[in-house]
């Protein structure tokens, strides 16, 4: 076992020994994920799979990796664990998104019956889908943190001679899957300058890395 399996597994054991949704599991899962992340060991999306299909199945990843990591067992690397979690929510994610495939809204009612008497219960298929726990994802306290911008730090920072080009709209944008050019449009530049949005992005990402991880530590 190398140093990064050895670190991750002394994570994933810290977080068993945490109960359930308290600050130390948050913590010490976050930070797992932070370094997977990192460490270039994660499944990579294959060709043939949509970036928003590989995109929903690795957050789907990462919320079971928070409710389940008592299911792990440290017998197998952390690494392997998660891309096993990871495969088969592919797997999952591309069933949904499989052309041919009869979408319904989930504000729509279901159309159950009971001895051809409809179902006048006015229950929605929203309703079957269990609720999130509070604990939230890496990803969603990020979110918060920019939307937050409590000292207007993230607006502060813009492009050059761009205020409205800032990096509180811009990540915001990025969050909600805007594609660079629909984003360089919402705050005011061309089309063309997509580029220059998303160098822009990236180095403010580095610049904030140590407001983002004080954040998730609190």
């Amino acid at each position: 076992m190398n140093q990064l399996e050895e670190r991750l597994q002394q994570l994933a054991i810290e977080a068993q020994q945490h109960s359930p949704k308290s600050r130390g599991r948050r913590l010490a899962l976050t930070r797992l994920i932070q370094i997977i992340q990192a460490s270039g060991r994660l499944s990579r999306r294959r060709y043939d799979t949509p970036q928003e299909v590989y995109d929903e199945a690795l957050q789907e990843t990462w919320l079971y990796v928070f409710k389940k990591i008592d299911t792990y067992q440290p017998r197998a690397p952390v690494i392997n664990w998660v891309n096993y979690v990871l495969k088969r929510r592919l797997i999952d994610a591309k069933k949904r998104h499989t052309k041919g495939v009869k979408e319904c809204s989930l504000d729509a009612p279901i159309n159950s019956s009971d001895r051809g008497k409809v179902n006048q219960s006015g229950m929605t298929y929203l309703d079957t889908i269990p609720q999130p726990e509070d604990t939230p994802l890496p990803s969603q306290l990020i979110r918060q943190c920019i939307e937050e911008d409590s000292d207007g730090l993230f607006a502060s920072k813009h492009v050059k001679g761009h205020p409205k080009a800032n990096f509180r709209t811009i990540a915001l944008l990025y969050l909600d899957r805007k594609s660079w050019k629909e984003t360089a449009v919402a705050v005011g530049l061309e089309p063309k300058q997509w580029s220059t949005v998303q160098s822009f992005y990236w180095r403010s990402c580095k610049y904030f890395a140590d407001t983002f991880k004080e954040y998730l530590q609190e």
